[in-house]
């Protein structure tokens, strides 16, 4: 019996994915970790006991404790950036890190042109910027949905006739687009203008070596399907227009799980014991003390997101969040950076709850609901950390929880927890528990 645990972050990003996933493939001994939506912006970082500590972007975060990664086909995968992840991976003690990753052939492909597009377009918007990474994966998706077959896919490295010809028909568009934009980095577009399509497909197509393709999920007893950024940034349940270009609810990983056969499917939902937000967008509880007072290592100030927000926890869009997906459990992170007591926001003045719009995908709906945010007065009071966790338990029953960055520091709340446990069954306890059958699952979506 194969047993799926999707993971899923319930904010804006940054809720701990990377270190709960690692926990979770150390505790059911996962061989498979499918990164099933997002790109090469995943920000996932995991640190072992020893200190030595890996962020990663395409492969997946079970990778230090031995899992091979998958890329599915909604996975957008920028081969460049695969060789200094490989790089770390390799001197951090994975002797080969490429051979332990397999793409699905209709990953799309992002490319120099897409990254140095999307930088152009980003600085170009000034004041209202929409909160991008910088790193071209909104850019690669705008650009298959307006060009579908000509977008370069991972099938495409292996023929390299048809990569020039996407290549080429590439740059020469966004070269033409590029001349709208109201002030152009001289350097972005010295690089989008002079990177040859020859050039870039010889990098593309080298920086693959080693990497394996398959149009099928890898089989295992246990597989854990790794959550891009936060279901408040998705395409469309997020606040328009400062979103990701990417489904990031659960919905990919029930595809490939439908198509799999698999039979039992646990989904988490991820969030810090307080909220941030690395990017611009409504922020309710956004607090410049906390902000001035928290750091974060792992999400340094760029020009693009400037730098990372902190706030008191939402339960608003918490809950929000938790409507769109449906988690069996909970994972908070980082409760250790709490005091004994903090501020918690239960409600904004005259509203408890956020409604999303009445069809769901509709942007003019969400992006009432960006400006319905902008005018909210969140509600604070002084909670203590078992209160908070009350609260919490309120939305889902908690499954495991963190007081610091390594797996070692994370505490499994559910059921099933005894030595000799059968592998991929872990009995998750609640009101919920069984084995969450992806026919329940697939009635959420």
């Amino acid at each position: 019996m194969t047993h799926a645990i999707i993971t899923v972050g319930l904010g804006f990003g940054d809720e701990g994915k990377g270190a709960t996933v690692d926990f979770l493939t150390r505790r059911y001994r996962a061989a498979v970790v499918v990164r099933y939506c997002g790109g090469p912006q995943a920000g996932h970082n995991v640190q072992l006991p020893d200190g030595r500590r890996h962020t990663f972007s395409q492969f997946g975060a079970g990778t230090l404790a031995g899992a091979r990664t998958y890329l599915g086909p909604r996975m957008i995968l920028n081969p460049a950036t695969l060789v200094p992840e490989a790089d770390h991976l390799r001197s951090l003690g994975v002797d080969d890190p490429q051979s332990m990753l397999s793409v699905h052939p209709d990953c799309l492909v992002s490319t120099t042109y897409h990254v140095m597009m999307n930088r152009l377009r980003e600085v170009a918007r000034g004041a209202d910027k929409h909160g991008s990474c910088g790193l071209g994966v909104g850019e690669t998706r705008q650009y298959w949905l307006q060009y579908g077959l000509d977008a370069p896919v991972a099938a495409d490295l292996h023929d390299p006739q048809t990569l020039l010809h996407k290549l080429t028909l590439l740059q020469d568009r966004l070269l033409l687009e590029v001349q709208t934009l109201p002030r152009l980095d001289p350097i972005w577009l010295a690089t989008l203008q002079n990177t040859s399509p020859q050039q870039e497909a010889e990098l593309l197509m080298d920086c693959m070596q080693g990497v394996g393709y398959d149009w099928q999920m890898p089989t295992a007893d246990t597989i854990i399907f790794e959550g891009s950024q936060g279901v408040l940034l998705d395409e469309y349940h997020g606040f328009h227009p400062f979103t990701t270009w990417s489904t990031v609810t659960a919905r990919h990983a029930f595809e490939l799980i439908e198509a799999s056969g698999i039979d039992r499917v646990t989904t988490l939902g991820l969030t810090r014991a307080y909220t941030t937000r690395h990017g611009a967008g409504p922020f309710p509880t956004a607090c410049p003390a906390m902000t001035a007072r928290q750091t974060d290592p792992g999400n340094p100030r760029n020009d693009w997101q400037d730098g990372m927000r902190f706030g008191p926890l939402d339960l608003v869009l918490l809950r929000y969040a938790a409507r769109t997906t449906q988690p069996d459990g909970l994972v908070v992170n980082h409760l250790d950076e709490l005091p004994a007591e903090s501020l918690l926001c239960r409600r904004y003045q005259d509203q408890a709850e956020l409604q999303p719009g009445a069809s769901g995908v509709c942007l003019r709906e969400q992006q009432q609901l960006t400006e319905h945010l902008d005018s909210v007065r969140p509600e604070l009071e002084t909670v203590t950390r078992q209160q908070l966790l009350d609260e919490l338990a309120t939305i889902a029953p908690l499954v495991i929880t963190s007081e610091g960055p390594t797996h070692q520091d994370r505490c499994f709340l559910g059921a099933g927890d005894q030595e000799g446990e059968t592998r991929g069954s872990p009995g998750f306890n609640g009101p919920k528990s069984g084995d969450f059958g992806y026919g329940d699952g697939a009635e959420r979506l």
